[in-house]
C-alpha cells in the first residue's frame, strides 16, 4: 500500500494535480472574494437575475460542440506526433459550432418567458458561447500534452482580473450588465493568453479548413450529448428555479450552491490530470475494480474531512457575512454539500469509461439522471420548497454514482476476460 500510494505521488499525474490544485485554491480564493461581496452588492434579487443569466446560456454548451474536445486530448494523449492533425481536424468545426450556438441562444431568448431586461442581458452574454468554446478547445492543448503549469496560471488570472473590476463597478452603482460583459472580457483575454503559449507545444493553423471526420466527429458528439445530459441531470437546478419561484429564492439557492462551487477547486485538477493519464494507461494495462475503488477513496476521505466542520460554522458565517436576507441559503448548503461527496466519489468510474470508449454507458446513465432530475425539481419543490430541488441534487447524484460503478464493473470484467 505505502510503495503504491509513493509511485502515486512521484507519477506525473500527481504533479499536474498539484499545479492545477494550487492554481484552483488561488483562483477559487479570488472568487470567493466575489461570491462574498457581489451578492451582498446586489441583493437576492438582482444575484438571482445574474445566476438565471449565466445558468441559461450554459444550457446551449452542448450545441459548440464541446464533446469533441475531449475527443482531442484522448487520442493527442495517445499519439503527440498527431497532435497537430488532431487540432487542425477539429479546431475550426468546434468554432462554426459555437458560433451557431451563440445565434441559437440569442434567438430563443425572444421566446422564453422571462421580462425584458433578463432577456437583453440573456442575449448579450451569448457571446460567451464564442469566447468560452475557444478557451475550452485551447485548454485542450495543454491536457494532451499533460503540461498543465500554464492552466494553472490561467484560472489565477480569471478572478484576479474579474473580481476587482467587478466589486469596482457594482460599488460605483452599476449592476447586473457590467458583471456580464466583464465575463466576456476576462474570457477574451484568457483565450489569447492560451493561445500565445499553446505554440510552445504545437503551430496549428487556427483558421484551418473545416473538416468532417467520422472518426472525431461521433464521439465528440457522444461526448456533447453526455455534456449537455449532465448539465440538465446536476446544473439545471438554478434554470429551474427561476421557472418555479421568484429571483429571490433563485438567489438564496444560488448562494448557497457558489458555496458548495468552491469545492470543485479540487475536482477539475484532479479530473483534467487523470483523463490523458486513463487514456495512455488503458490501453496497454487492464484494468482493475480495486485500482478504482483506490483511487476514489484517495480522492473522497479528505473531502469528508474536510466537509463535517464546515456543517457548523456556516450558519453564523452566512449570517455574519452575506446577512439576514440570505440565512436560508446556510440550511441549503447543508443538504447540497453532500452532493460534492458523489460527486468526486464519480470521476475514476466516469474518466474510466469515458477514456475505455464507453461513451455510450455514459449518455445511458445521464440520460436516466436528466429526466430524474427535472421530475424530482418540480415534485420536491411543491413538497419542500427551494430545498426540495437540493435534496432532488443529491439524489440524482447518488442515482449516477451508483450505476457509474456498476457499468464499470461490467467493462473491466469483460477487458479481462
Amino acid at each position: 500500500m505505502k510503495r503504491s500510494i509513493r509511485n502515486i505521488v512521484n507519477h506525473n499525474t500527481f504533479k499536474n494535480v498539484g499545479y492545477l490544485t494550487i492554481g484552483n485554491i488561488i483562483g477559487r480564493g479570488l472568487s470567493l472574494v466575489g461570491v462574498f461581496y457581489i451578492p451582498k452588492l446586489l441583493g437576492p434579487e438582482q444575484y438571482g437575475v445574474y445566476n438565471t443569466v449565466t445558468a441559461f446560456v450554459a444550457l446551449f454548451a452542448v450545441f459548440t460542440f464541446e464533446g469533441i474536445n475531449k475527443v482531442v486530448i484522448r487520442e493527442s494523449a495517445r499519439d503527440l506526433s498527431k497532435s497537430k492533425e488532431i487540432i487542425e481536424s477539429t479546431f475550426g468545426l468546434r468554432l462554426l459550432f459555437s458560433l451557431m450556438a451563440t445565434i441559437l441562444c440569442a434567438s430563443v431568448t425572444m421566446f422564453i418567458d422571462y421580462d425584458s431586461g433578463i432577456k437583453l442581458y440573456m442575449a448579450i452574454y451569448s457571446i460567451s458561447l464564442v469566447l468560452s468554446g475557444l478557451r475550452r478547445s485551447l485548454n485542450s492543448i495543454y491536457q494532451s500534452f499533460e503540461n498543465m503549469r500554464i492552466l494553472a496560471v490561467s484560472s489565477v488570472i480569471r478572478p484576479l482580473l474579474r473580481v476587482p473590476i467587478a466589486l469596482a463597478l457594482l460599488m460605483n452603482g452599476y449592476g447586473v450588465l457590467s458583471l456580464l460583459i466583464v465575463d466576456l472580457v476576462i474570457d477574451l483575454v484568457t483565450a489569447l493568453y492560451l493561445y500565445l503559449f499553446s505554440r510552445k507545444f504545437v503551430i496549428f493553423n487556427v483558421f484551418s479548413k473545416i473538416k468532417v471526420l467520422k472518426k472525431y466527429v461521433i464521439p465528440g458528439a457522444r461526448f456533447s450529448v453526455l455534456g449537455f445530459l449532465n448539465t440538465l441531470s446536476c446544473r439545471i437546478d438554478i434554470v429551474m428555479l427561476s421557472l418555479l419561484t421568484t429571483q429571490q429564492n433563485v438567489g438564496v439557492y444560488a448562494l448557497a450552491y457558489r458555496i458548495v462551487e468552491a469545492g470543485l477547486m479540487v475536482r477539475q485538477p484532479i479530473s483534467q490530470s487523470i483523463f490523458p493519464y486513463y487514456s495512455k494507461k488503458f490501453v496497454t494495462i487492464k484494468p482493475r475494480f480495486l485500482e478504482l475503488v483506490k483511487h476514489t477513496l484517495i480522492i473522497t476521505v479528505p473531502l469528508i474531512a474536510v466537509i463535517i466542520p464546515s456543517l457548523f460554522v456556516i450558519n453564523p458565517v452566512v449570517t455574519i457575512v452575506f446577512g439576514d436576507e440570505f440565512v436560508k441559503s446556510a440550511e441549503l448548503f447543508g443538504v447540497l454539500v453532500f452532493y460534492l461527496v458523489f460527486y468526486f466519489a464519480l470521476i475514476p468510474w466516469g474518466l474510466f469509461l469515458e477514456t475505455t470508449n464507453n461513451e455510450l454507458s455514459l449518455i445511458y446513465i445521464c440520460t436516466a439522471c436528466a429526466v430524474i432530475n427535472i421530475l424530482l425539481n418540480i415534485v420536491l419543490f411543491d413538497h419542500y420548497g427551494v430545498v426540495g430541488v437540493a435534496y432532488s441534487t443529491l439524489a440524482v447524484e447518488l442515482f449516477r454514482l451508483t450505476f457509474s460503478i456498476l457499468f464499470s464493473a461490467k467493462v473491466i470484467s469483460k477487458l479481462n476476460r
